[in-house]
């Protein structure tokens, strides 16, 4: 099941199924500007401390863009951080040609670290950054996030007046707060774009992907070639990382979404060490229980996952959950209802999703079921995203 643009979901009655973990096939992030930012570049014209990083220290240094008469906040933060935003440049060997894709990213640490989006630079052997300034260096991948798109770069020695952009708090956004964004799309470097928050906390499942948590919506125009630019906000600071559109014609139509900073804060100790952390990947389709189903079936609770399908040999299947018995559009018989993970209630299949893609894969998490009338618990050892074979 997809969640489009409009917010309307798709499915048969009683069966608005979120296709979050079942993961049959696994494509690289898919829709617009993930699915086309490595088509082919134009000519360039475990938390740990977060100071292991030294950008919370660098950016409550960094004072806010201060506006110029006359001058527009999105020309200010160009101004002041248009030079943190490269071109990042993927090369990958085709057998008797070489390939090549781009994408965006930005500099967040004197030490010559960069964040791109981890689908720009997935499989490339060789990567490249361009700066505003017209140098061009070689990059390595010190480690990604394939759960939350992120990667981190590292040249060796930053060019001389390229600045550093601050990540700020992603949490003080609000809807309808104005943000800009700067980036490559179709190879054009160094293009600003402007917007709103259009919306927070948003959920998006891409086609054939798993369903994506925690991100932030934005108006602000994105295309192909902006993947792993920054959002910034009216004081220049960097709050999101772009990630993906949603679009039926592969470019911007209004709806583009990006990672809180606040995620990008939370995980850069774990890249900068060399992390490659997966998705972690339970094996199952659910939808939310309703009143009705709840009724028809006697079931006290009010809310939870009823288990739709398990995939054979998924760490579900290995842990016995069981699925409802299916047929056409409708549940015949009630199988497995989660109610709760690690003792906490869980509210849908999306709250599940997000609190699953919060672990890691070999983490136990424990998952109260309601089975047969009885709540059970079941302990399930969580395994990796299968990838596209």
């Amino acid at each position: 099941m997809q969640e489009g643009s409009n917010g309307q979901r798709s499915g048969g009655p009683g069966l608005l199924v979120l296709l979050v973990v079942i993961g049959f096939l696994v494509a690289g992030l898919v829709g617009g500007v993930a699915g086309a930012s490595l088509v082919g570049e134009r000519p360039t014209q475990t938390t740990a401390p977060i100071e292991a990083v030294s950008v919370a220290a660098q950016a409550s240094q960094v004072q806010p863009v201060a506006e110029t008469q006359g001058t527009s906040p999105a020309g200010e933060v160009y101004q002041r951080y248009g030079k943190a935003v490269v071109v990042v440049i993927a090369r990958s060997s085709g057998g008797f040609f070489d390939g090549q894709g781009s994408g965006s990213g930005v500099v967040i640490d004197q030490r010559g670290l960069i964040v791109t989006a981890a689908h720009v630079v997935s499989g490339a052997p060789s990567i490249q950054v361009q700066f505003a300034t017209g140098d061009r260096m070689s990059a390595r991948v010190l480690g990604t996030d394939e759960a939350n798109d992120l990667a981190l770069l590292k040249v060796d020695q930053l060019p001389q007046g390229v600045p550093v952009a601050p990540l700020g708090n992603s949490d003080s956004m609000q809807v309808g707060d104005v943000v800009i964004a700067i980036g490559s799309p179709f190879g054009l470097s160094g293009t600003v774009t402007q917007g709103i928050v259009s919306a927070i906390n948003r959920s998006w499942n891409p086609p054939g992907d798993r369903l994506r948590t925690g991100l932030m919506q934005t108006d602000a125009p994105i295309n192909p070639g902006n993947s792993g630019g920054p959002l910034f906000n009216v004081q220049g600071e960097v709050i999101g990382i772009a990630t993906m559109i949603e679009s039926p014609i592969r470019g911007n139509v209004g709806v583009g979404f990006a990672v809180p900073s606040n995620t990008v804060k939370r995980v850069l100790p774990q890249l900068e060490s060399g992390a490659e952390l997966q998705p972690a990947w339970l094996g199952i389709s659910g939808t939310d229980l309703d009143a009705m189903t709840a009724q028809r079936f006697g079931v006290n609770v009010q809310q939870g996952v009823i288990v739709l399908t398990v995939v054979p040999n998924s760490p579900a299947a290995r842990a016995g959950l069981r699925p409802a018995q299916v047929r056409g559009s409708d549940i015949a018989e009630l199988g497995d209802l989660i109610v709760a993970l690690d003792g906490q209630p869980v509210k849908g299949m999306q709250d599940l999703a997000a609190r699953i893609g919060a672990h890691q894969p070999g983490e136990t998490v424990e998952l109260t079921v309601v089975r047969d009338g009885q709540q059970v618990t079941v302990r399930v050892r969580l395994g990796s995203w299968p990838r596209q074979g």
